[in-house]
């Protein structure tokens, strides 16, 4: 992961926390290779592996070094204590239930985006495919449908600033990597009201996705639908999804902004 900014830096602390990135990537490894992959001796990294290991952080499994439980909720804790998870947790179940399909409430950190919490309808399909997503630290804005919601109601030099640090991969033949096309498409999401996204980040498999806004008009978070192409097209995609998606995002935000006021 790189730096946020160009303050001072604790580099003992800098290693462990590549150490730990290092083994959620490679599900696991051993201290050569924490060593090859982090660029530190043997000895460095197995110092710091029984520093994490005497605080739940990772855990040892013969030669090998894993994330531990502890981890898990480091991550409940934060997640539980965002506004936007306790206000949309209810309504994304709702929605889920409702559609079938499988609804995600995205976020955004810096210039990346994550999932925040999923909710899984009778007929959602590629559960693993969104596991596996949620197990990435952060995922690009320009390509998924909740992504594409945020980036409309940002700034054009906020933008600009995104793109020119994490770039513009081509993720399936169908992902928009011109910016001049991106940001007309963005125009068009800001005037429609809904983000779609046909089959830019995942071959076969569409998705229609809404902004949240704070209640000074800034992005938040975003819902999203996403369903194989054979059942998300037509009218189901371009009015029907993107109506309930809108019902939903306001629910959310009406919960946000009344959270807030005192009566």
């Amino acid at each position: 992961m790189s730096p946020r900014n160009g303050g001072r830096r604790i580099g003992a602390v800098d290693t462990t926390l590549r150490i730990v990135d290092a083994l959620r990537e490679l599900r696991g490894a051993t201290v050569s290779e924490l060593s090859e992959a982090v660029g530190v001796t043997p000895g460095t990294v197995h110092t710091h592996l029984q520093t994490l290991a005497d605080h739940g952080i990772v855990v040892r499994d013969g030669s090998s070094y894993e994330l531990g439980l502890h981890v898990v909720t480091l991550g409940e804790y934060v997640k539980h204590r965002s506004p936007l998870y306790q206000a949309a947790k209810q309504r994304v179940d709702e929605l889920a239930a409702k559609t079938g399909e499988c609804i995600h409430l995205f976020s955004r950190d810096e210039g990346k985006g994550f999932i925040l919490y999923e909710s899984y309808g009778q007929q959602a399909v590629g559960s693993r495919l969104h596991q596996r997503l949620r197990e990435e630290p952060y995922q690009h804005l320009y390509c998924s449908a909740g992504g594409k919601a945020i980036l409309a109601h940002m700034d054009p030099s906020e933008v600009n600033e995104i793109l020119n640090q994490n770039g513009m991969e081509r993720m399936t033949p169908q992902t928009i990597t011109d910016r001049d096309e991106l940001f007309a498409e963005l125009e068009t999401v800001r005037e429609r009201g809904s983000a779609l996204n046909d089959e830019e980040l995942v071959r076969g498999q569409r998705a229609v996705g809404v902004v949240i806004l704070d209640a000074d008009e800034r992005p938040m978070g975003a819902v999203s639908l996403s369903a194989p192409r054979s059942r998300l097209n037509g009218e189901r995609f371009r009015e029907t999804v993107p109506e309930l998606l809108s019902e939903t995002a306001n629910l959310i935000e009406l919960n946000i902004h009344t959270d807030r006021v005192d009566i």
